[in-house]
This record gives C-alpha cells, structure tokens and sequence, in this order.
C-alpha cells in the first residue's frame, strides 16, 4: 500500500464500517513481530470515519463487541493525513495531557511507511479520566501501550479496504436497495436507514497459469509454484490479481503449502 497512497481515498465523507473481528485477530497473530495476544470472546467491531471532501484527511473512532453482546469504544482516536506524514514523537506525559502518539515499525519499512501518515490521541474525556487518577509513569506506559494496542492497525486495515475498493477487481461490492423501506419510515416519522454495501473479497479459486513466468536472462524458467493474491499498479490505475499457480511443471510442482523436515 505505500506504493499506493497516492491513489487511496476514502470513500466517503462519513462513513461507518463494520466487520466480523476473529478472522481480523486470527490474521494478525500470524506476524510474529506484532505479538498480538489472543482476544476472547471476540465478536463483531467497526470504525466510525470521517473525512474531508478530498477523502485524504480525517479521523477514525473503532469500536468492538464481545460474544455477551457488550460494546466498548476505543479510547483514542487516530488522525490520518495521506498528503503528508504527521506521526510525531511527543512524550508519554504529554499524550496524557492531549498531545498525540505515533506507531513505528522499523521491522517492516512498508508498514511503517504507511503509519507515518497516521498520529493517536485521546478521547478529550478519557484523557481527563486518566489525569485524575495520577497514574504514575509506568502505569502511563502500560495503558498507552494497551490502548494504541487495541486499535492502532485497524487502521492500515481500512486503508487496504479502501485500496481495494478502487483496485478492478479488488472487491465484489453489493448494494442494499433500501427504498422501500425508508419510504416506510418516512411515512412513521422515522429517519431513513444510511446507505449500505457489503463488501467481498474477490478471492477465486486457485487457476493453473501455464505461463512460463521465468526470469528474461534464462530460458528454463521457473518451477510450478503458488502466487498469493496482491495488488499490482499500472500507472495510476491498480488491479487485484487473485492467488493462482505459475511456472512449469516439467521442472518441478509444489505439492504443498506446508513442508515437513525432518533430522535424523
């Protein structure tokens, strides 16, 4: 997606999206760097943004349920500016006092990339919660970190969506025809129901590329073998290439994702 930034905008100037939050937990404990522990009881989160009419600069407040139907709000909330970085370094004492955090991630320079674009602040109000209860300077380490924790990569997460929605082919998009409906509330005085789309992942099923796929400088080109799904940029315009086979067979197949080793 850093390569990317320049075409990504959000899609509207006010908009709310909501997603199932185990699969999100079960992908992100797959990088090791991240650490993320286990969430229990994991139901349903979403994030509430807005934007300018740009689509380039705005905030975003997530928010999570559990499985006993209970909803918390996160307490910080992150301002994004995809013209400029504005990630700063400011110290603990003054994110307290409603100055602003940043995410760094030197392990991977395009993830971090993209997070300096990406600043966190305080709730105004839990700010004030946590300057009256004097917390000392360690216990203001472990609730930032806790708090940048349970939100801080929803965020590349929406920005992929969105990437994803203005890629050919990024997604399959199906909108909700509520007509019927809001006529109906109008006519019981009730406001009408916001517009609404379900968004897909186009993923396909795996196809069988014959396509040699070797390097220019060679002509025994490369063995049979898997590509991941990705986006790839053409200029200014982006695809979603799904995940598919490529190489020759006649110079060797991967039969399988997993590899077992043994030593003897």
């Amino acid at each position: 997606m850093s390569g990317c930034l320049d075409l990504l905008r959000v899609p509207s100037e006010r908009l709310w999206v909501e997603w199932a939050e185990g699969p999100r937990q079960a992908a992100l404990r797959e990088i090791p760097e991240l650490n993320v522990e286990p969430v229990m009881n994991a139901g349903r989160a979403g994030a509430l943004v807005r934007s300018d009419a740009s689509g380039r600069t705005g905030t975003i407040r997530t928010f999570w349920s559990t499985a006993d139907e209970r909803t918390f709000a996160a307490a910080m909330i992150a301002d994004f500016d995809l013209n400029v970085p504005i990630r700063n370094s400011q110290s603990i004492a003054t994110v307290f006092d409603g100055g602003c955090a940043g995410v760094c991630f030197p392990e991977e320079p395009a993830i971090d990339a993209l997070l300096s674009h990406i600043r966190f602040r305080f709730d105004p109000a839990w700010s004030q919660y946590y300057r009256s209860a004097s917390l000392s300077d360690n216990e203001q380490s472990a609730v930032l970190r806790a708090s940048l924790g349970s939100m801080a990569f929803d965020v590349p997460m929406l920005f992929a969506l969105w990437l994803l929605m203005s890629a050919t082919d990024g997604v399959q998009q199906s909108f909700v025809n509520l007509d019927r409906l809001n006529r109906a509330r109008r006519l019981a005085g009730k406001s009408e129901l916001l517009e609404h789309v379900e968004v897909r992942t186009s993923i396909q099923a795996q196809r069988h590329d014959d396509r040699s796929d070797g390097d220019a400088k060679t002509r025994m080109g490369r063995r049979l073998h898997h590509v991941r799904g990705h986006l790839a940029r053409r200029g200014h315009k982006i695809y979603w290439r799904s995940p598919h086979l490529r190489g020759n067979a006649r110079l060797g197949i991967v039969r399988s994702r997993t590899v077992e080793l043994t030593f003897h």
